[in-house]
């Protein structure tokens, strides 16, 4: 459930961070408290915000935002072809600078999932490479993913961190 191994578990509930009872042998974890569990954040926290920027590097920032339903009941396999994909460096759209896919923070059974491709407009491929490569990326997910209503707008950004 953390995503973490069993020392790492061991480790939480010695430092008390993660409260557990010990059955003979094993530790036994609440499962609320498991789910309420937030590790420390890696390297050090940001004691300030990070300015806004325009960017300069002779060129432009732009943001795909791609709005997808998702099908009724996939979501958690949609999750794990997500993580797969993830974990075999596929669709990564060449050219962008960042990818995310999002789904609302508050529902349990997200019904849309937005993807925002972030790109340097001098090192954004042609259309004709950015659609072959979305049309793959949609190939993939299509039983999951209701793509005939897909809205795919792209941003000029303003400003950035």
């Amino acid at each position: 459930m953390l995503g973490v191994s069993d020392k790492r578990v061991y480790q939480y509930v010695m430092a008390g961070r993660l409260p557990a009872r010990r059955i003979g042998h094993m530790l036994i974890l609440p499962v609320e408290e498991v789910r309420r569990f937030r590790p420390q954040p890696s390297g050090r926290a940001r004691t300030r915000s990070p300015s806004w920027r325009v960017y300069r590097s002779r060129g432009t920032l732009l943001v795909t935002d791609i709005a997808v339903a998702v099908r009724p009941g996939c979501q958690v396999r949609l999750l794990e072809k997500l993580r797969t994909i993830q974990q075999e460096d596929r669709h990564l759209f060449p050219g962008t600078v960042a990818r995310y896919v999002l789904k609302d923070e508050h529902e349990q059974t997200f019904q849309m999932l937005r993807i925002l491709l972030v790109w340097k407009d001098t090192e954004m491929p042609d259309e004709a490479t950015r659609q072959r490569d979305l049309a793959a990326f949609q190939e993939e997910l299509a039983d999951l993913l209701d793509w005939s209503q897909v809205q795919i707008h792209t941003y000029e950004a303003l400003l950035h961190t």
